[in-house]
C-alpha cells in the first residue's frame, strides 16, 4: 500500500541526497573546522544582538546581580564549545 509512495519520494530525493553527499565530500577536513568555528562565532555575535534579558530582581531580594544579563552567559557557553572543539577536535 505505502510502497509507490515511498518509491516516488525516494526518487525525488535522491538527486537531493547525492547533490548533499558530494557537497559534504568536497570540503576538507580543514575547511570544515573553520565552517564549524564560524558558525559558532555567529550563534555569539546573534545573541548579543538579541535584546537584553536579566531575571527578575524580586527573585533575590537585597541583591545585587553583577553578572544578571542572560546573553553574557550565552556567549560563555559558545566560547566554551569552541575551546573545547579546539582542544579536543
Amino acid at each position: 500500500m505505502l510502497e509507490p509512495i515511498k518509491e516516488s519520494l525516494i526518487s525525488v530525493l535522491k538527486p537531493f541526497a547525492e547533490a548533499c553527499f558530494n557537497l559534504v565530500n568536497a570540503i576538507s577536513p580543514a575547511k570544515a573546522i573553520v565552517i564549524y568555528i564560524l558558525v559558532l562565532v555567529l550563534v555569539g555575535v546573534w545573541v548579543i544582538s538579541l535584546k537584553q534579558e536579566k531575571p527578575k530582581a524580586s527573585d533575590w531580594p537585597g541583591k545585587v546581580l553583577i553578572l544578571h544579563d542572560l546573553r553574557f552567559w550565552a556567549c560563555i557557553i559558545v566560547a566554551l564549545q569552541i575551546g573545547l572543539y579546539v582542544i579536543f577536535r
